[in-house]
């Protein structure tokens, strides 16, 4: 009895993630939240306890399917290369296609929380180290495989990686052509001291 319940949760957190995701969590009200999830106000507490509670598990969710994401673009390629390469490509696109530059969330909400609350902070900084460590893994299977130098950290490349993707991401409220992000990612990825065959 419970799927149901479960499947109207999932869409209350997608919902609130759009509202979120616009107006960042202390430009959100929850007069804003209510409208947008059809929700009374007793029952949005009633499940999530208050704001910042709907808040954290919007926060879960959008990084558990960016986990997910990165992690399927990196380990479904032999190359470690090639599968950095194609999930750069993807990435371009998906940003080149934010039309109204939202960004990423979680990088928003860094640059909006960061200094005020310890615990989102953290909790965001764990999964962006997530992500790096994925970059890094697979960077030294690169090495491993031949396809990057010996000399090559794989750990300080996964943090370019991961500075480039941040920079990209808050260049996007910018709104620019996807050649732009094209051009970054080649340019990116030319700095990675990759074995010539």
């Amino acid at each position: 009895m419970a799927r149901p319940a479960e499947f109207v949760r999932r869409d209350v957190l997608e919902k609130a993630m759009e509202v979120f995701w616009r107006t960042g969590f202390t430009g959100t009200s929850v007069t804003d939240l209510v409208k947008a999830t059809n929700l009374k106000p007793g029952s949005l507490y009633g499940a999530f306890h208050s704001k910042r509670g709907l808040f954290m598990e919007v926060i879960d969710t959008y990084a558990q399917n960016s986990l997910a994401r990165v992690s399927s673009c990196l380990l479904n390629n032999d190359s470690p290369i090639e599968a950095i390469q194609a999930f750069f490509d993807r990435f371009s696109d998906d940003i080149a296609m934010d039309e109204i530059g939202r960004g990423c969330l979680m990088v928003n909400t860094m640059l909006e929380l960061a200094t005020e609350d310890d615990e989102i902070r953290e909790r965001i900084t764990n999964y962006l180290d997530q992500i790096e460590k994925m970059f890094a893994d697979t960077l030294a299977r690169a090495q491993q495989q031949g396809e990057l130098t010996a000399e090559a950290s794989p750990e300080a490349l996964a943090k370019f990686l991961m500075a480039g993707m941040w920079g990209m991401r808050v260049m996007s409220s910018k709104r620019p052509h996807a050649e732009s992000y094209q051009s970054i990612v080649s340019n990116m990825l030319n700095a990675l001291p990759i074995v010539k065959h």
